[in-house]
Parts: C-alpha cells; structure tokens; sequence
C-alpha cells in the first residue's frame, strides 16, 4: 500500500512542475486586442492586463462615455482570449500527461 503512495507522490510533483512551467510559459506570452485605433490592451496568458493604450486624438469629454465602453469591452475581450489561452494550455499539458479529463483540474 505503501508503494503506492509513493508513486502518487512522485506523479503529484511531477504534475506540479510541469504545471509551474506552463504557467511560466502562459506568463511570458503576451497578445493585444484593440478596438479600431482608439483603445489597445496587452494580455498575458496568466489574465493579467500588461498595458493599456488609448489614442490621445480621442482623449476628450466628448468621448469620455465612448472610449469607457472601449474600454470595459477590450479588457473583457482580451481576458477572455486568455483564458482561452489558459485553458487550452492546460488541456495539452493534461493531454501530455495522460491524466484523466477531469473538469476544473486545472
């Protein structure tokens, strides 16, 4: 019985780092979602908003109204496509490790 605790464990680390290094990879890929030329968001893999660009020939009270809906729709876009991103990565790595397809595994 033993014996077989000891694989698990050894199958639990091995799991845990290669999920550490997808992370890591997920962190380090970076893609952008723009919404025309008025507003541009910069993505990672982990659903962490890098950096947010708005032209400045929108910047006026005029336009306030416009550019926060660009805004609200391009940052839920851009996670969206993260978790996408995610999600998929996490398929492949389960997929590598021949682990059952069990829901919120990862």
């Amino acid at each position: 019985m033993l014996e077989h605790l000891g694989n698990v464990m050894e199958m639990v680390k091995k799991v845990q780092q290669y999920v550490g290094q997808a992370e890591e990879q997920l962190k380090n890929e970076h893609f952008e979602v723009s919404s025309g030329d008025v507003v541009k968001v910069v993505v990672n893999g982990q659903q962490t908003i890098l950096s947010v660009e708005i032209n400045p020939k929108y910047l006026s009270a005029d336009n306030g109204p416009l550019i926060q809906d660009l805004l609200v729709t391009t940052m839920n876009s851009a996670l969206s496509k993260s978790r996408e991103m995610h999600q998929a990565a996490m398929a492949k790595l389960a997929g590598d490790l021949n682990l059952p397809n069990i829901p919120g595994l990862f």
